[in-house]
Parts: structure tokens; sequence; C-alpha cells
């Protein structure tokens, strides 16, 4: 992994885009030190990751598998391991939660780009309890069981960081069923909106569901279990993930605002892939910022955690305008809810589960760095100390809305 690549990710991350405390002022005083271990994980990650990718592709070639790494890697290792900094030195379980992250990266994002035989193998996964055989009498085809097989890895590695019955099936909820099943609901279902000829009807039939599914499937939690379950087995008198997700009040700040924002991060970045501007990194996805139908609109607003009509309008407004003001107007609202939400928890919580609420912040962070988009974090040869970071690609904006 390139070390410019590394760096630039950090930085950005680091610097409390979103937040001005989720990282300590201390941390680039002690970024050598991290770099030095996020480098250690990434050649046991890599090493690990290697055969599963060859085992769940089998006929790509060797460059092939390698190409995959290169772009999922400084994303996993970057955005999972390094938002403990340091504060974790447990390397091996470090490395089995980027390994884990890494399975259900890749497997996202062959479903987006249109690999239908993982589509199934997520389905027989999430079906099956994500472990065992598959189910089903059908015979499958090579690619299928060969997908199959690379999915189930992610539970051996989730094993590597907990066998605690409080934390272990939470993990693997976040990432078979939150992301990986609810990804493939979201695959169908843009498919069959490219298919429609009546646009509008698809979205009164299903604005409520793509809404619901687009925020659930957005990868937060996936990333905070794994490193959660990590610290809670340094730490067991931490809270539970059973607990954590039992908490209603904590339970409504993830599922709407922190969930709906790192949607909008993500789609952000993404919208020319998910156009299908770039065939090798996907083909149509539906997108916030590229479907501004004014139903599934108001459906994502409202289920962020949203209530204000004015500012369903806002938004709707701003979507609509379709450039990039319009663009970073609704993300800097997103922005701007998370400090909300947060700067309004009682303290009585921030005492009980101060750990975990730090690594969504955290975790937060690095999802508007990932604004940028894929590509520009994929580990290529085009020059990353030129691309641009998400502060630098916004513009506050006040869209004007017509009476």
């Amino acid at each position: 992994m390139k070390s410019q690549m590394l760096l630039y990710l950090l930085r950005q991350t680091w610097s409390n885009p979103v937040f001005n405390d989720s990282y300590p002022p201390a941390v680039f005083s002690q970024a050598a030190a991290v770099i030095h271990q996020v480098q250690a994980i990434h050649e046991c990650f890599v090493a690990t990751l290697r055969p599963i990718l060859a085992t769940g592709m089998p006929h790509a070639s060797e460059a092939e598998v390698e190409k995959v790494i290169s772009q999922i890697a400084p994303k996993t290792t970057a955005f999972c391991v390094a938002i403990s900094v340091g504060e974790i030195t447990d390397l091996k379980r470090l490395s089995a939660a980027a390994v884990a992250i890494a399975i259900s990266y890749w497997a996202d994002q062959s479903m987006d780009r249109g690999d239908e035989a993982m589509v199934v193998a997520v389905r027989r996964a999430t079906a099956s309890g994500h472990h065992g055989s598959l189910p089903g009498t059908r015979p499958l085809s090579w690619s299928i069981q060969a997908r199959f097989a690379a999915l189930r890895c992610i539970e051996r590695e989730v094993r590597r960081l907990t066998e605690d019955p409080d934390d272990l099936p939470y993990v693997l909820r976040a990432i078979y069923r939150d992301v990986l099943e609810n990804q493939a609901l979201m695959r169908d279902l843009s498919r069959s909106y490219a298919v429609q000829t009546d646009g509008h009807g698809f979205w009164v039939d299903q604005a409520e569901t793509v809404a619901r599914l687009a925020i659930a499937d957005s990868g937060l939690m996936s990333a905070v279990t794994v490193i959660y379950a990590i610290y809670r087995h340094h730490h067991p008198d931490l809270p539970s993930l059973a607990e954590i997700y039992d908490h209603p009040e904590i339970a409504s700040l993830v599922q709407g605002p922190c969930n709906a924002a790192v949607r909008v991060f993500d789609d952000f970045g993404d919208r020319q892939i998910d156009e299908g501007q770039h065939p090798q990194w996907g083909i149509f996805n539906i997108n916030l910022f590229n479907q501004s139908n004014p139903q599934w609109v108001r459906a994502f607003v409202r289920n962020s955690g949203i209530t204000d009509e004015a500012e369903h309008t806002a938004l709707l407004a701003a979507l609509v305008q379709n450039d990039l003001v319009g663009q970073s107007y609704v993300t800097q609202t997103y922005v701007k809810l998370l400090r909300s939400r947060f700067a309004s928890l009682p303290q009585s919580l921030w005492e009980d589960y101060g750990v975990f609420l730090k690594l969504c912040k955290r975790t937060l962070e690095a999802g508007f760095v990932n604004s940028v988009g894929d590509i520009a974090l994929a580990d290529t040869d085009t020059d990353d100390s030129a691309q641009p970071g998400p502060l630098e690609t916004m513009v506050f904006y006040e869209p004007h809305i017509q009476n």
C-alpha cells in the first residue's frame, strides 16, 4: 500500500472534518507510530485476504485479484483499523477486523458491478445463518459456490475478534444483514428501476422501501462493531453490543442520522459511478444525488430523523439543482445534523457508552472523507497528492426555494 495514500486518508480523517473532538489533538504527534502499526496490520491483512479473494474469484488471474486488493485495502485499513489511533495494540484482532470488513467491501463492490453470482451467494449466506452448507437442493454454479465460500470467511475472522455471545451475533448482523443482505435488495430495486417505463410509478410503490434500505446498508455499524468488540475484549467492563443495540436512544441515533449521513457521504462520492459513467467500477445504482424524485427524497429525509418540513423542501430543491453547490448543501446539512444530535446527547449517555459513541464519531469522520469516492480512494498509479479532500470540494449553499 502506498504510504502517500495512507497519509492522505489519515490526515483527512484525523483533522475532524465533522466534529472537532473525535480524534485527540495529539494524534498527529503519534502519526508515525500509528502508521507503523497500520502498515504492520496491512501486511498480515493482505496475506490473509489474498487467498480468500482467490477462492471467491476462481476465474480471476493473480493480477485481477491484486487489483481488487489495491482498490479496497487503503479504505479498509485507514477507515476501519486506524480509528483506534493506537489505543488498541492487538494486531492479530485488528487484522481480523480489517479482513472481515474487506470481504464485505468486496462483496458489496461486486454486486454494484453487476455480479449476479455474488447476489445469489449473499442471499445464501444470510439465509443459512452465515455458516454451514448452502441451503436448498438446486445445484449451484462454481462461481456462486466460490463466492459463498469466501463470504463464510467473514464469520471465521469475526470469531477471531470475539466469541462473546453478547457481542458476536451483533457483529455478524451488522456485516451480513445490515450491509450485504440489504445491499442485495437494493441491487434488485436498482435493476427494477432501470427497466421501468414509469419512474413515477416505481417511486409511488417503492420510495419508502428504497429509503429504508439505503440508510440501513450504510455500513457504519459493520465498521464500528468490529472495532468495539476488540475494545471490549480488552475491557470487558464496557457495555456489550447486546446492551447497546437494545438502547432506544442509541438505536435512534444510529439508525437515523448516523446511517443516513454515511449514505449521503457515500452517494456523493459515488454519484458518477452509480450513473454508470465508469463501468469498470459499477453499473447503474440508485443514488440520492442522481434520482431526485420528491417521494424518494422526502422518504429518505424523514427516515434520517429530520422532521422539519422546510428542511425537507430545502434538501429537495438542492438535489433538483443537480450541481456541486446544491449537492454540497445536502452534505453539509447532514454534517450539521450529526453535530446537533451528538451535542444534544445527555451526559449520562456519554458516561455509560462513551467508548462506543467515540468510535461512532470517528467512523463518521472517515465516512465524510469517503465522500471523495471509491475511485479517488483506490491505491492506483494516479497522483494521490492531487486528489481533492472532501472539504476542498464542499461549498455552503442556501437553495432558492420557489413558492
